[in-house]
């Protein structure tokens, strides 16, 4: 492997006041036209059928397991939406579209805005099971409810929706308001449903430090079949020696171990693993974060299924680092009879702490112990807290300890060397009469040299 060295779905409404729209005309088309990010999976490319519809959103109190509301419950907030309908997603990998609804009702999304499949806990919106039911049993899953254009029938599903999600209520007087509570009695009478089962598309651990000049891992590929890498700032390897590379679109396997290199200080870096799935009713997408000058994006939920690129991958963070070399000499007549030898190493800035266990009965010489990916700028040092000294080794002096810290600096290799000298010690017994009585001695000799 070639080493590189480096340093390396709506606007916020006020009160009574008639929205524009789901889809936000965002700042200076800020959402728009910026290209996907690395784990960008679909984006926003338009609405579908929908219109206006007036209401309410009930406080945080409110409960819409309760049934629907005869009235406007109080603490309400006048709420009155332009646009209560369908959104169109776009997988730009396989061209395929698809609607889904908003869960989300006071966030803006845009066309361009770029999301990934996410699990309904990661989304964190209420009742999901109730509006899995309604997305299963409504348009454009079916034609109901009957006797309505499609306009009328998304904007019907989405404020049903939105009653179980942002206790939403539509208007007394609203012409839809009858169809709405239709369908919110049908799903508390039905539902809850469960979630649709994501497919398995993910790399483990998602994140590495990734210290200069080191290779890092093991990662894991969990998926549910074979599937497609692709590479961005890093090199990918089957090995830990970096002996195997993989080549930017190769396939790799379910339950396979790689590991990744640096070879930028560039963010994001990493790797991905892409495969082509089904996206199922209720699949949930959230905002990907990268679109430039857009903090957040409200989360929609797929209406239809869908054809779509699933993508699951790690990143890599990388940091300016350098290795510790940590010599032990063993020497003296004794060594060999010495018993179990502990260092102890420590690094501050951050904090890294490593345990050096030398068996007993080592014999004399060089034992060399390397710590890899320790930060740029840390000063360690260390100290040995079980000299082996015994009965049959004598420990000449203290251990030796050269330097006594060194400071880490950026891809290169610092060194502490840590010296025992042992001298032999000789045991003899003898029998003694004295005094009519046997005694036994016992004298202790060191071994000169």
């Amino acid at each position: 492997m070639r080493r590189r060295l480096f340093r390396r779905c709506l606007l916020i409404a006020a009160a009574t006041v008639l929205m524009s729209g789901s889809i936000a005309e965002a700042a200076d088309g800020m959402a728009a036209n910026h290209e996907p990010g690395v784990f960008s999976e679909v984006e926003i490319t338009g609405k579908g059928p929908g219109r206006s519809v007036t209401g309410y959103q009930a406080p945080e109190w409110f409960n819409p397991l309760g049934g629907y509301p005869g009235t406007v419950p109080p603490g309400s907030m006048p709420y009155d939406i332009g646009f209560a309908g369908t959104l169109r997603i776009t997988d730009p990998v396989t061209g395929q579209s698809a609607l889904t609804y908003c869960i989300d009702l006071r966030t803006d999304t845009d066309d361009g805005v770029h999301y990934r499949a996410g699990a309904w806990d990661e989304a964190n919106v209420s009742h999901l099971g109730y509006v899995e039911y309604i997305l299963q049993h409504y348009f454009p899953s079916t034609h109901e409810p009957e006797g309505l254009g499609e306009d009328k029938r998304a904007a019907a599903v989405q404020a049903a929706i939105w009653y179980f999600s942002d206790n939403y209520v539509v208007s007394v007087a609203n012409p839809l308001r009858r169809v709405v509570e239709t369908i919110v009695e049908s799903a508390l009478r039905h539902g809850p449903s469960p979630e649709p089962r994501t497919p398995k598309v993910e790399i483990t651990p998602s994140e590495l430090p990734a210290p200069s000049g080191e290779i890092v891992g093991p990662f894991t590929v969990r998926a549910d079949g074979p599937a497609r890498i692709r590479l961005f700032g890093v090199e990918v390897f089957t090995d830990p020696a970096g002996k195997h590379r993989i080549a930017d679109g190769s396939e790799v396997r379910p339950g396979q171990r790689l590991w990744a290199y640096s070879l930028s200080p560039e963010q994001p870096q990493g790797f991905l693993i892409e495969r082509v799935v089904k996206g199922l009713v209720g699949t949930v997408y959230l905002y990907d974060g990268s679109n430039p000058h857009l903090e957040k994006a409200q989360k929609i939920i797929l209406a239809q299924p869908i054809k779509a690129v699933a993508k699951g991958g790690a990143k890599l963070k990388p940091f300016d680092a350098g290795r510790l070399e940590v010599v032990k000499r063993i020497k003296g007549n004794g060594a060999g009879h010495q018993g179990q030898i502990k260092i102890n190493v420590d690094c501050t800035y951050p904090t890294f702490k490593r345990t050096i266990t030398i068996p007993a009965g080592a014999k004399a010489g060089d034992r060399t112990f390397l710590f890899k990916g320790i930060a740029t700028g840390s000063v360690c040092k260390v100290t040995e807290t079980a000299t082996g000294a015994n009965k049959r080794a004598k420990l000449v002096g203290t251990p030796t300890i050269v330097p006594s810290h060194v400071k880490i600096e950026h891809c290169k290799t610092q060194r502490i060397t840590v010296t025992d000298t042992f001298r032999k010690v000789v045991h003899r017994h003898r029998h003694r009469d004295h005094g009519g009585r046997r005694h036994r001695e016992h004298r202790e000799f060191e071994v000169a040299g």
